[in-house]
């Protein structure tokens, strides 16, 4: 019986004196709003599929241009996720972009001067619209960066099949008081990069009710979709690799941005869009992404 009592004892003794081990979350985190900061992760991870740029040179007094928006569209809707689209709207060719105002219906300004940038200083300046530009590649058999909408949904295509060397993600936060947007652009190389790497950051607005020409008509309630209406970094982009962030396999890089919205925008119809690409003397996308505000 005594020996019974002692046994008890030691186990009760045994279990008061346990130690609980440290808990540790082994679970996947997202990435949180914090400031840029660039590391090597311990994990290759796996390769995003590769998102294509499809920018429409556009205007509003431009009478074919309707048919590119749909060409757009219907190119968007075959590869959901997969085509990012930016309408430009640019200050060079005025005869096509100036703001109609017709039986007193107002138009918004769409015109940008980053806009402006792309479409005269990277895609070539198209004296006749509509044009657009696909991953804004100049393809061997083309004489310019800009393309007829018949050719878009080819080079798409031919695009699609090509791997990004970076994951790139957008994270968003937004507060609704103060109506500021805090973008959060994560890169990833999942394979060594040696070219010098980019990253444009805007803002595009979709669902813009106003003066569209299209053919002989003047159509005042047109949807304009994927306005092109901010850049939140330079013209020709944020340079991501250095002399102390070397873009080998592993590579992390975060950049954080920070935009009031107008209160003119629909913040419900807004996205941050998010654009890895090569130098102003070889401009071609990497890979793209795109994440609505809200």
């Amino acid at each position: 019986m005594k020996k019974y009592i002692f046994f008890l004892l030691s186990i009760a003794l045994l279990n008061a004196c346990k130690e609980d081990a440290p808990f540790i979350d082994f679970t996947a985190k997202s990435t949180p709003l914090q400031g840029d900061t660039a590391f090597v992760d311990s994990i290759l991870v796996v390769p995003q599929a590769r998102n294509i740029l499809l920018e429409d040179i556009t205007g509003v007094r431009c009478p074919n241009c309707p048919q590119s928006h749909d060409v757009a569209k219907s190119i968007s809707d075959a590869n959901p996720g997969r085509i990012v689209v930016l309408a430009l709207h640019a200050f060079s060719n005025p005869i096509f972009t100036d703001p109609i105002v017709s039986s007193g219906f107002g138009y918004p300004e769409f015109r940008d001067s980053t806009a402006d940038y792309i479409v005269t200083q990277l895609l070539g300046n198209p004296s006749a619209l509509p044009q657009g530009a696909v991953n804004r590649r100049f393809f061997p058999s083309e004489s310019n960066r800009y393309l007829p909408f018949s050719k878009w949904s080819g080079y798409v295509n031919s695009e699609l099949a090509i791997a990004t060397p970076i994951n790139l993600s957008v994270m968003n936060n937004y507060n609704a008081v103060t109506r500021e947007v805090t973008a959060v652009l994560k890169m990833e190389c999942t394979q060594n990069v040696t070219d010098t790497v980019y990253l444009s950051v805007g803002i595009t607005e979709n669902e813009i009710i106003g003066t569209q020409k299209s053919g002989i008509d003047t159509i005042q309630n047109y949807p304009h979709n994927h306005i092109f209406r901010k850049m939140l970094t330079a013209k020709a982009g944020l340079r991501i690799n250095s002399s102390t962030v070397v873009l080998n396999s592993k590579q992390v890089v975060i950049r954080v941005f920070k935009y009031t919205l107008p209160t003119s925008w629909n913040v419900n119809n807004c996205n941050v869009v998010g654009i890895l690409h090569k130098s102003s003397s070889r401009i071609d996308v990497i890979h793209c992404a795109e994440k609505k505000i809200l």
